[in-house]
């Protein structure tokens, strides 16, 4: 954004390779910084929970605590960003994602885990959740919007090819006895992450920014085009309901109790594995599942643009039902074998591929069905309601797995995750087609009073 000032006269437009280079720079955010921060977490429940002799569902509240906090704070942060430099904003973030990793390897007691991880959530959405789309937006505020996050974005499934296996290869240094019982002889793998993080973070941070004043990032025959495309757009395409309107219709309600319910399914497949997997398969094997998961999330990310335009969203997401009650499948497999029994490697990969191709049903799905089904009118509204339905159930699903697993077993644990995955993802649907007629209704009543 430019002002009138004489600085005004030096002004230059950006040439599409550095801003490329900005994606670049957020894409590895993802694989780095927020991979360590968040998605390599889980392959530590089981040797923290024999160590310390926890139980699952009590650990894994961590990701309850982590996901409330990082939700009260993401507004707070997002005013932030518009107030102070994003290069300071972004180090903060990494510092506190840094010092969460140092917390963790200090504690021995629940309270110093929940500390841990509710620093660590709140930093990686400074420079992830909130940052990376501040800065892709800023650098592409018209064409390119959306692909360029999709590819910033796939960074964290890339990052997990390689640092699943890499952080299943220290904490094998640092344990004795084996993956179903052992336990760690140090804390000192939360230190080396720590160093990466942060090492990463300020490197990263050197060269990532946002647009100075005297930088054009879209010609002005662009911005022409833009306006009158998104001009014509407007006039053709269903303006939507209000908040308000949405908020009488009861099959809102079902569209959002079903994403609660497949929250509840979800969180486990998430955050569960890896302490599931670690009671039938080697460290090793568990980091080889864990890479096959991040190509599965990188496809399936991908392909879940592809599949809500070509299929629309009751049979996409009716898709991604599918592909996560195969997924659980798999686990309720494996549960039956005996521990390194070749059967639970197959099962095990052939979990991680379903379950990543159906990543978009949370990750992209949110912000494409609040304006498929409600509109664009308070697009940003809906996107919130959706988000917040799903948030609720993730944030229940991880300790519930964990006081199911306690009370029965693994397996009796998965399969009420399926049960729920089943629910859910009908209510969903269900909802969807009855909100589509509706919308069908809405539209013709529109054309004949035109």
């Amino acid at each position: 954004m430019t002002n009138s000032s004489p600085a005004n006269q030096s002004t230059r437009t950006v040439s599409n390779v550095y801003k490329y280079f900005m994606v670049f720079l957020c894409m590895l955010t993802q694989a780095i910084p927020y991979g360590i921060a968040q998605n390599i977490q889980p392959l530590f429940i089981h040797p923290l929970v024999n160590t310390f002799h926890f139980t699952l569902a009590s650990y894994t509240l961590i990701f309850t605590f982590g996901a409330v906090a990082a939700s009260i704070a993401s507004p707070f942060i997002g005013k932030g960003l518009q107030k102070f430099n994003f290069r300071l904003m972004y180090l903060i973030g990494v510092g506190l994602s840094a010092i969460a990793y140092v917390i963790f390897g200090l504690s021995t007691k629940l309270p110093g885990f929940y500390t841990a991880a509710i620093v660590c959530m709140i930093g990686s959405t400074f420079f992830s959740g909130q940052g990376v789309p501040w800065v892709i937006n800023h650098w592409f505020p018209l064409k390119g919007r959306g692909a360029a996050l999709g590819v910033a974005f796939c960074g964290g499934s890339i990052g997990n090819i390689f640092l699943q296996p890499i952080t299943q290869e220290v904490l094998k240094h640092y344990m004795t006895g084996n993956t179903k019982t052992g336990h760690l002889l140090s804390m000192a793998p939360f230190f080396y992450f720590a160093v990466a993080l942060l090492v990463t973070g300020v490197i990263i941070a050197c060269f990532i920014r946002t647009p100075k004043d005297n930088e054009e990032v879209v010609s002005a025959a662009e911005v022409k085009a833009g306006k009158a495309a998104a001009a014509a757009k407007k006039a053709t395409e269903f303006q939507g309901w209000t908040g308000k309107e949405v908020l009488k219709m009861k099959e809102f309600w079902v569209f959002s109790l079903g994403f609660l319910i497949i929250g509840l399914g979800l969180a486990s497949l998430n955050e569960d594995y890896a302490a599931f997997l670690d009671t039938k398969l080697s460290l090793t094997e568990v980091g080889l599942i864990g890479s096959m998961y991040g190509i599965g999330c990188l496809i399936g990310n991908i392909s879940g643009g592809i599949l809500f335009d070509r299929l629309g969203t009751a049979k996409s997401m009716a898709y991604a039902g599918v592909m996560y009650v195969l997924s659980i499948a798999m686990m309720i497999f494996v549960s039956h074998q005996p521990y390194g029994a070749h059967p639970s490697k197959v099962a095990g990969i052939a979990y991680a591929i379903f379950c990543g191709l159906a990543v978009f049903s949370y990750m992209s799905g949110p912000a494409f069905m609040a304006k498929d089904l409600f509109g664009s009118r308070e697009q940003g509204v809906m996107l919130g309601y959706i988000g917040l339905a799903y948030a609720i159930g993730y944030a229940i699903g991880a300790p519930l797995f964990g006081i199911i697993k306690g009370a029965a077993s693994f397996t009796v644990a998965w399969y009420f995750m399926m049960a729920f995955v089943i629910i859910g993802f009908i209510l969903l649907v269900f909802a969807v087609v009855r909100i589509k007629r509706y919308q069908k209704r809405y539209i013709a009543r529109h054309q004949e009073n035109n």
